[in-house]
């Protein structure tokens, strides 16, 4: 099983810090980096979460945008050293996602080290995004675990993520059930466009799939983590971590520190 998802079911309600990458060859924005470049910033964002107490990580391209509609084979190489060199030099739980929402490419990195998970942004239906019409990748996380035997790995998967618009959605009760029924996922991820909205997507979840773990995929900050504590599973934090508290900003020791001492003592409540 899963790290992450036995520490869900222990009720310790993981913190996942987010290592955001460089530019990967292949993508849009890559130039003359070279691989060691790009993997000695991820090692050192890693060292800071895991010294400030993280429980788990999690790797993403942000450095890629704008995305493509699947990874190229260069992304998955660089992508599969640096997460082998973050799991050895951090020995924690790590998760990943492609920005591009290439499920399979995911688990071609996950089965090829020692990922604990993956995020999928869009797993059911379709979702107008800045990157254009994106369809649910169920089918290919699903068949990709199933034939590669990767059941240890977790899928988690966003609903009505916050970047995105639905299409023709039968409504988020509908695809929440649609998500573990259909799509066999493990978890969802829910991040709404305010706090509040993302309370009220919490408490629908709760309702419509009693009983499922629900991680917060945005918005978790030192302000707002007193009120999503009781009602999530986990929570996956970037922004509230770096200067400025922009997804572009540079990570912050003395924010990562903060945000898990603050979120350690509402565990403790």
């Amino acid at each position: 099983m899963s790290d992450v998802l036995a520490a869900i079911a222990a009720g310790t309600k993981p913190m996942i810090g987010m290592i955001q990458l460089r530019p990967l060859a292949g993508s849009s924005r890559h130039r003359d980096e070279s691989i060691d470049d790009v993997l000695a910033s991820a090692l050192a964002e890693a060292a800071i979460l895991r010294d400030a107490g993280f429980d788990a990580l999690m790797v993403q391209n942000l450095g890629d945008l704008p995305v493509a509609r699947s990874v190229t084979g260069a992304q998955v190489a660089w992508m599969t050293r640096i997460a082998g060199e973050i799991r050895r030099a951090t020995n924690l739980p790590l998760g990943l996602n492609f920005l591009e929402n290439d499920a399979e490419a995911m688990f071609a990195v996950a089965t090829a080290t020692e990922i604990d998970f993956v995020r999928v942004k869009v797993y059911v239906g379709a979702v107008v995004t800045p990157a254009g019409v994106e369809s649910g990748q169920a089918f290919e996380a699903i068949r990709a675990r199933t034939t590669w035997r990767a059941d240890r790995v977790a899928i988690f998967a966003d609903v009505h993520d916050r970047t995105g618009m639905p299409v023709a959605s039968a409504g988020l009760p509908e695809d929440l059930r649609a998500t573990f029924a259909i799509g066999g996922a493990d978890g969802v991820v829910l991040t709404g466009r305010t706090h509040n909205e993302t309370l009220d997507f919490i408490s629908t979840a709760r309702t419509e799939v009693p009983g499922r773990p629900i991680l917060v995929g945005g918005g978790a900050s030192l302000a707002t983590i007193g009120d999503l504590i009781s009602v999530i599973d986990g929570a996956i934090v970037s922004s509230a971590l770096k200067t400025g508290r922009s997804l572009f900003g540079q990570l912050d020791p003395e924010r990562a520190r903060a945000f898990i001492e603050r979120a350690n003592a509402e565990r403790k409540r």
